[in-house]
């Protein structure tokens, strides 16, 4: 992830490290990303949203082409892999904590923040 160096508010959970986003309220992250490059991604820390709010965050090198240890991509596209259960994410990871182990094989996966074919799911 990004080093959150000196400021510490805009990577954690609500209510420890910053105060939560209320509903109908916004927040602009502000953070220094110096010396940093690469694909990254960022994801909620609060409730159900740590499970279902994430996205891409590509830092491209300042000087352009030269930066690159390999030449310049013709196109970049960002591919994300999500996963979800037909359960409550806190149940799952009490279930994790309580036995010791991973998670349950999960229920479906996205691609992109978009599903695949919800055969069998698509019955429950």
């Amino acid at each position: 992830g990004i080093f959150q160096l000196q400021t510490p508010w805009a990577d954690g959970a609500a209510s420890v490290t910053q105060c939560p986003i209320r509903p109908g309220q916004s927040y602009t992250y502000r953070f220094n990303v110096t010396g940093q490059e690469g694909t990254l991604w960022w994801h909620a820390h609060h409730g159900f949203h740590r499970a279902t709010v994430y996205g891409a965050l590509i830092i491209r090198p300042k000087h352009g082409r030269s930066a690159y240890p390999f030449a310049k991509p013709h196109k970049e596209i960002p591919i994300l892999l999500g996963e979800w259960w037909n359960t409550s994410v806190v149940d799952i990871e009490n279930w994790g904590l309580n036995f010791g182990v991973t998670p349950n094989i999960s229920n479906g996966y996205s691609i992109n923040g978009k599903p695949g074919d919800l055969y069998p799911c698509s019955q429950n």
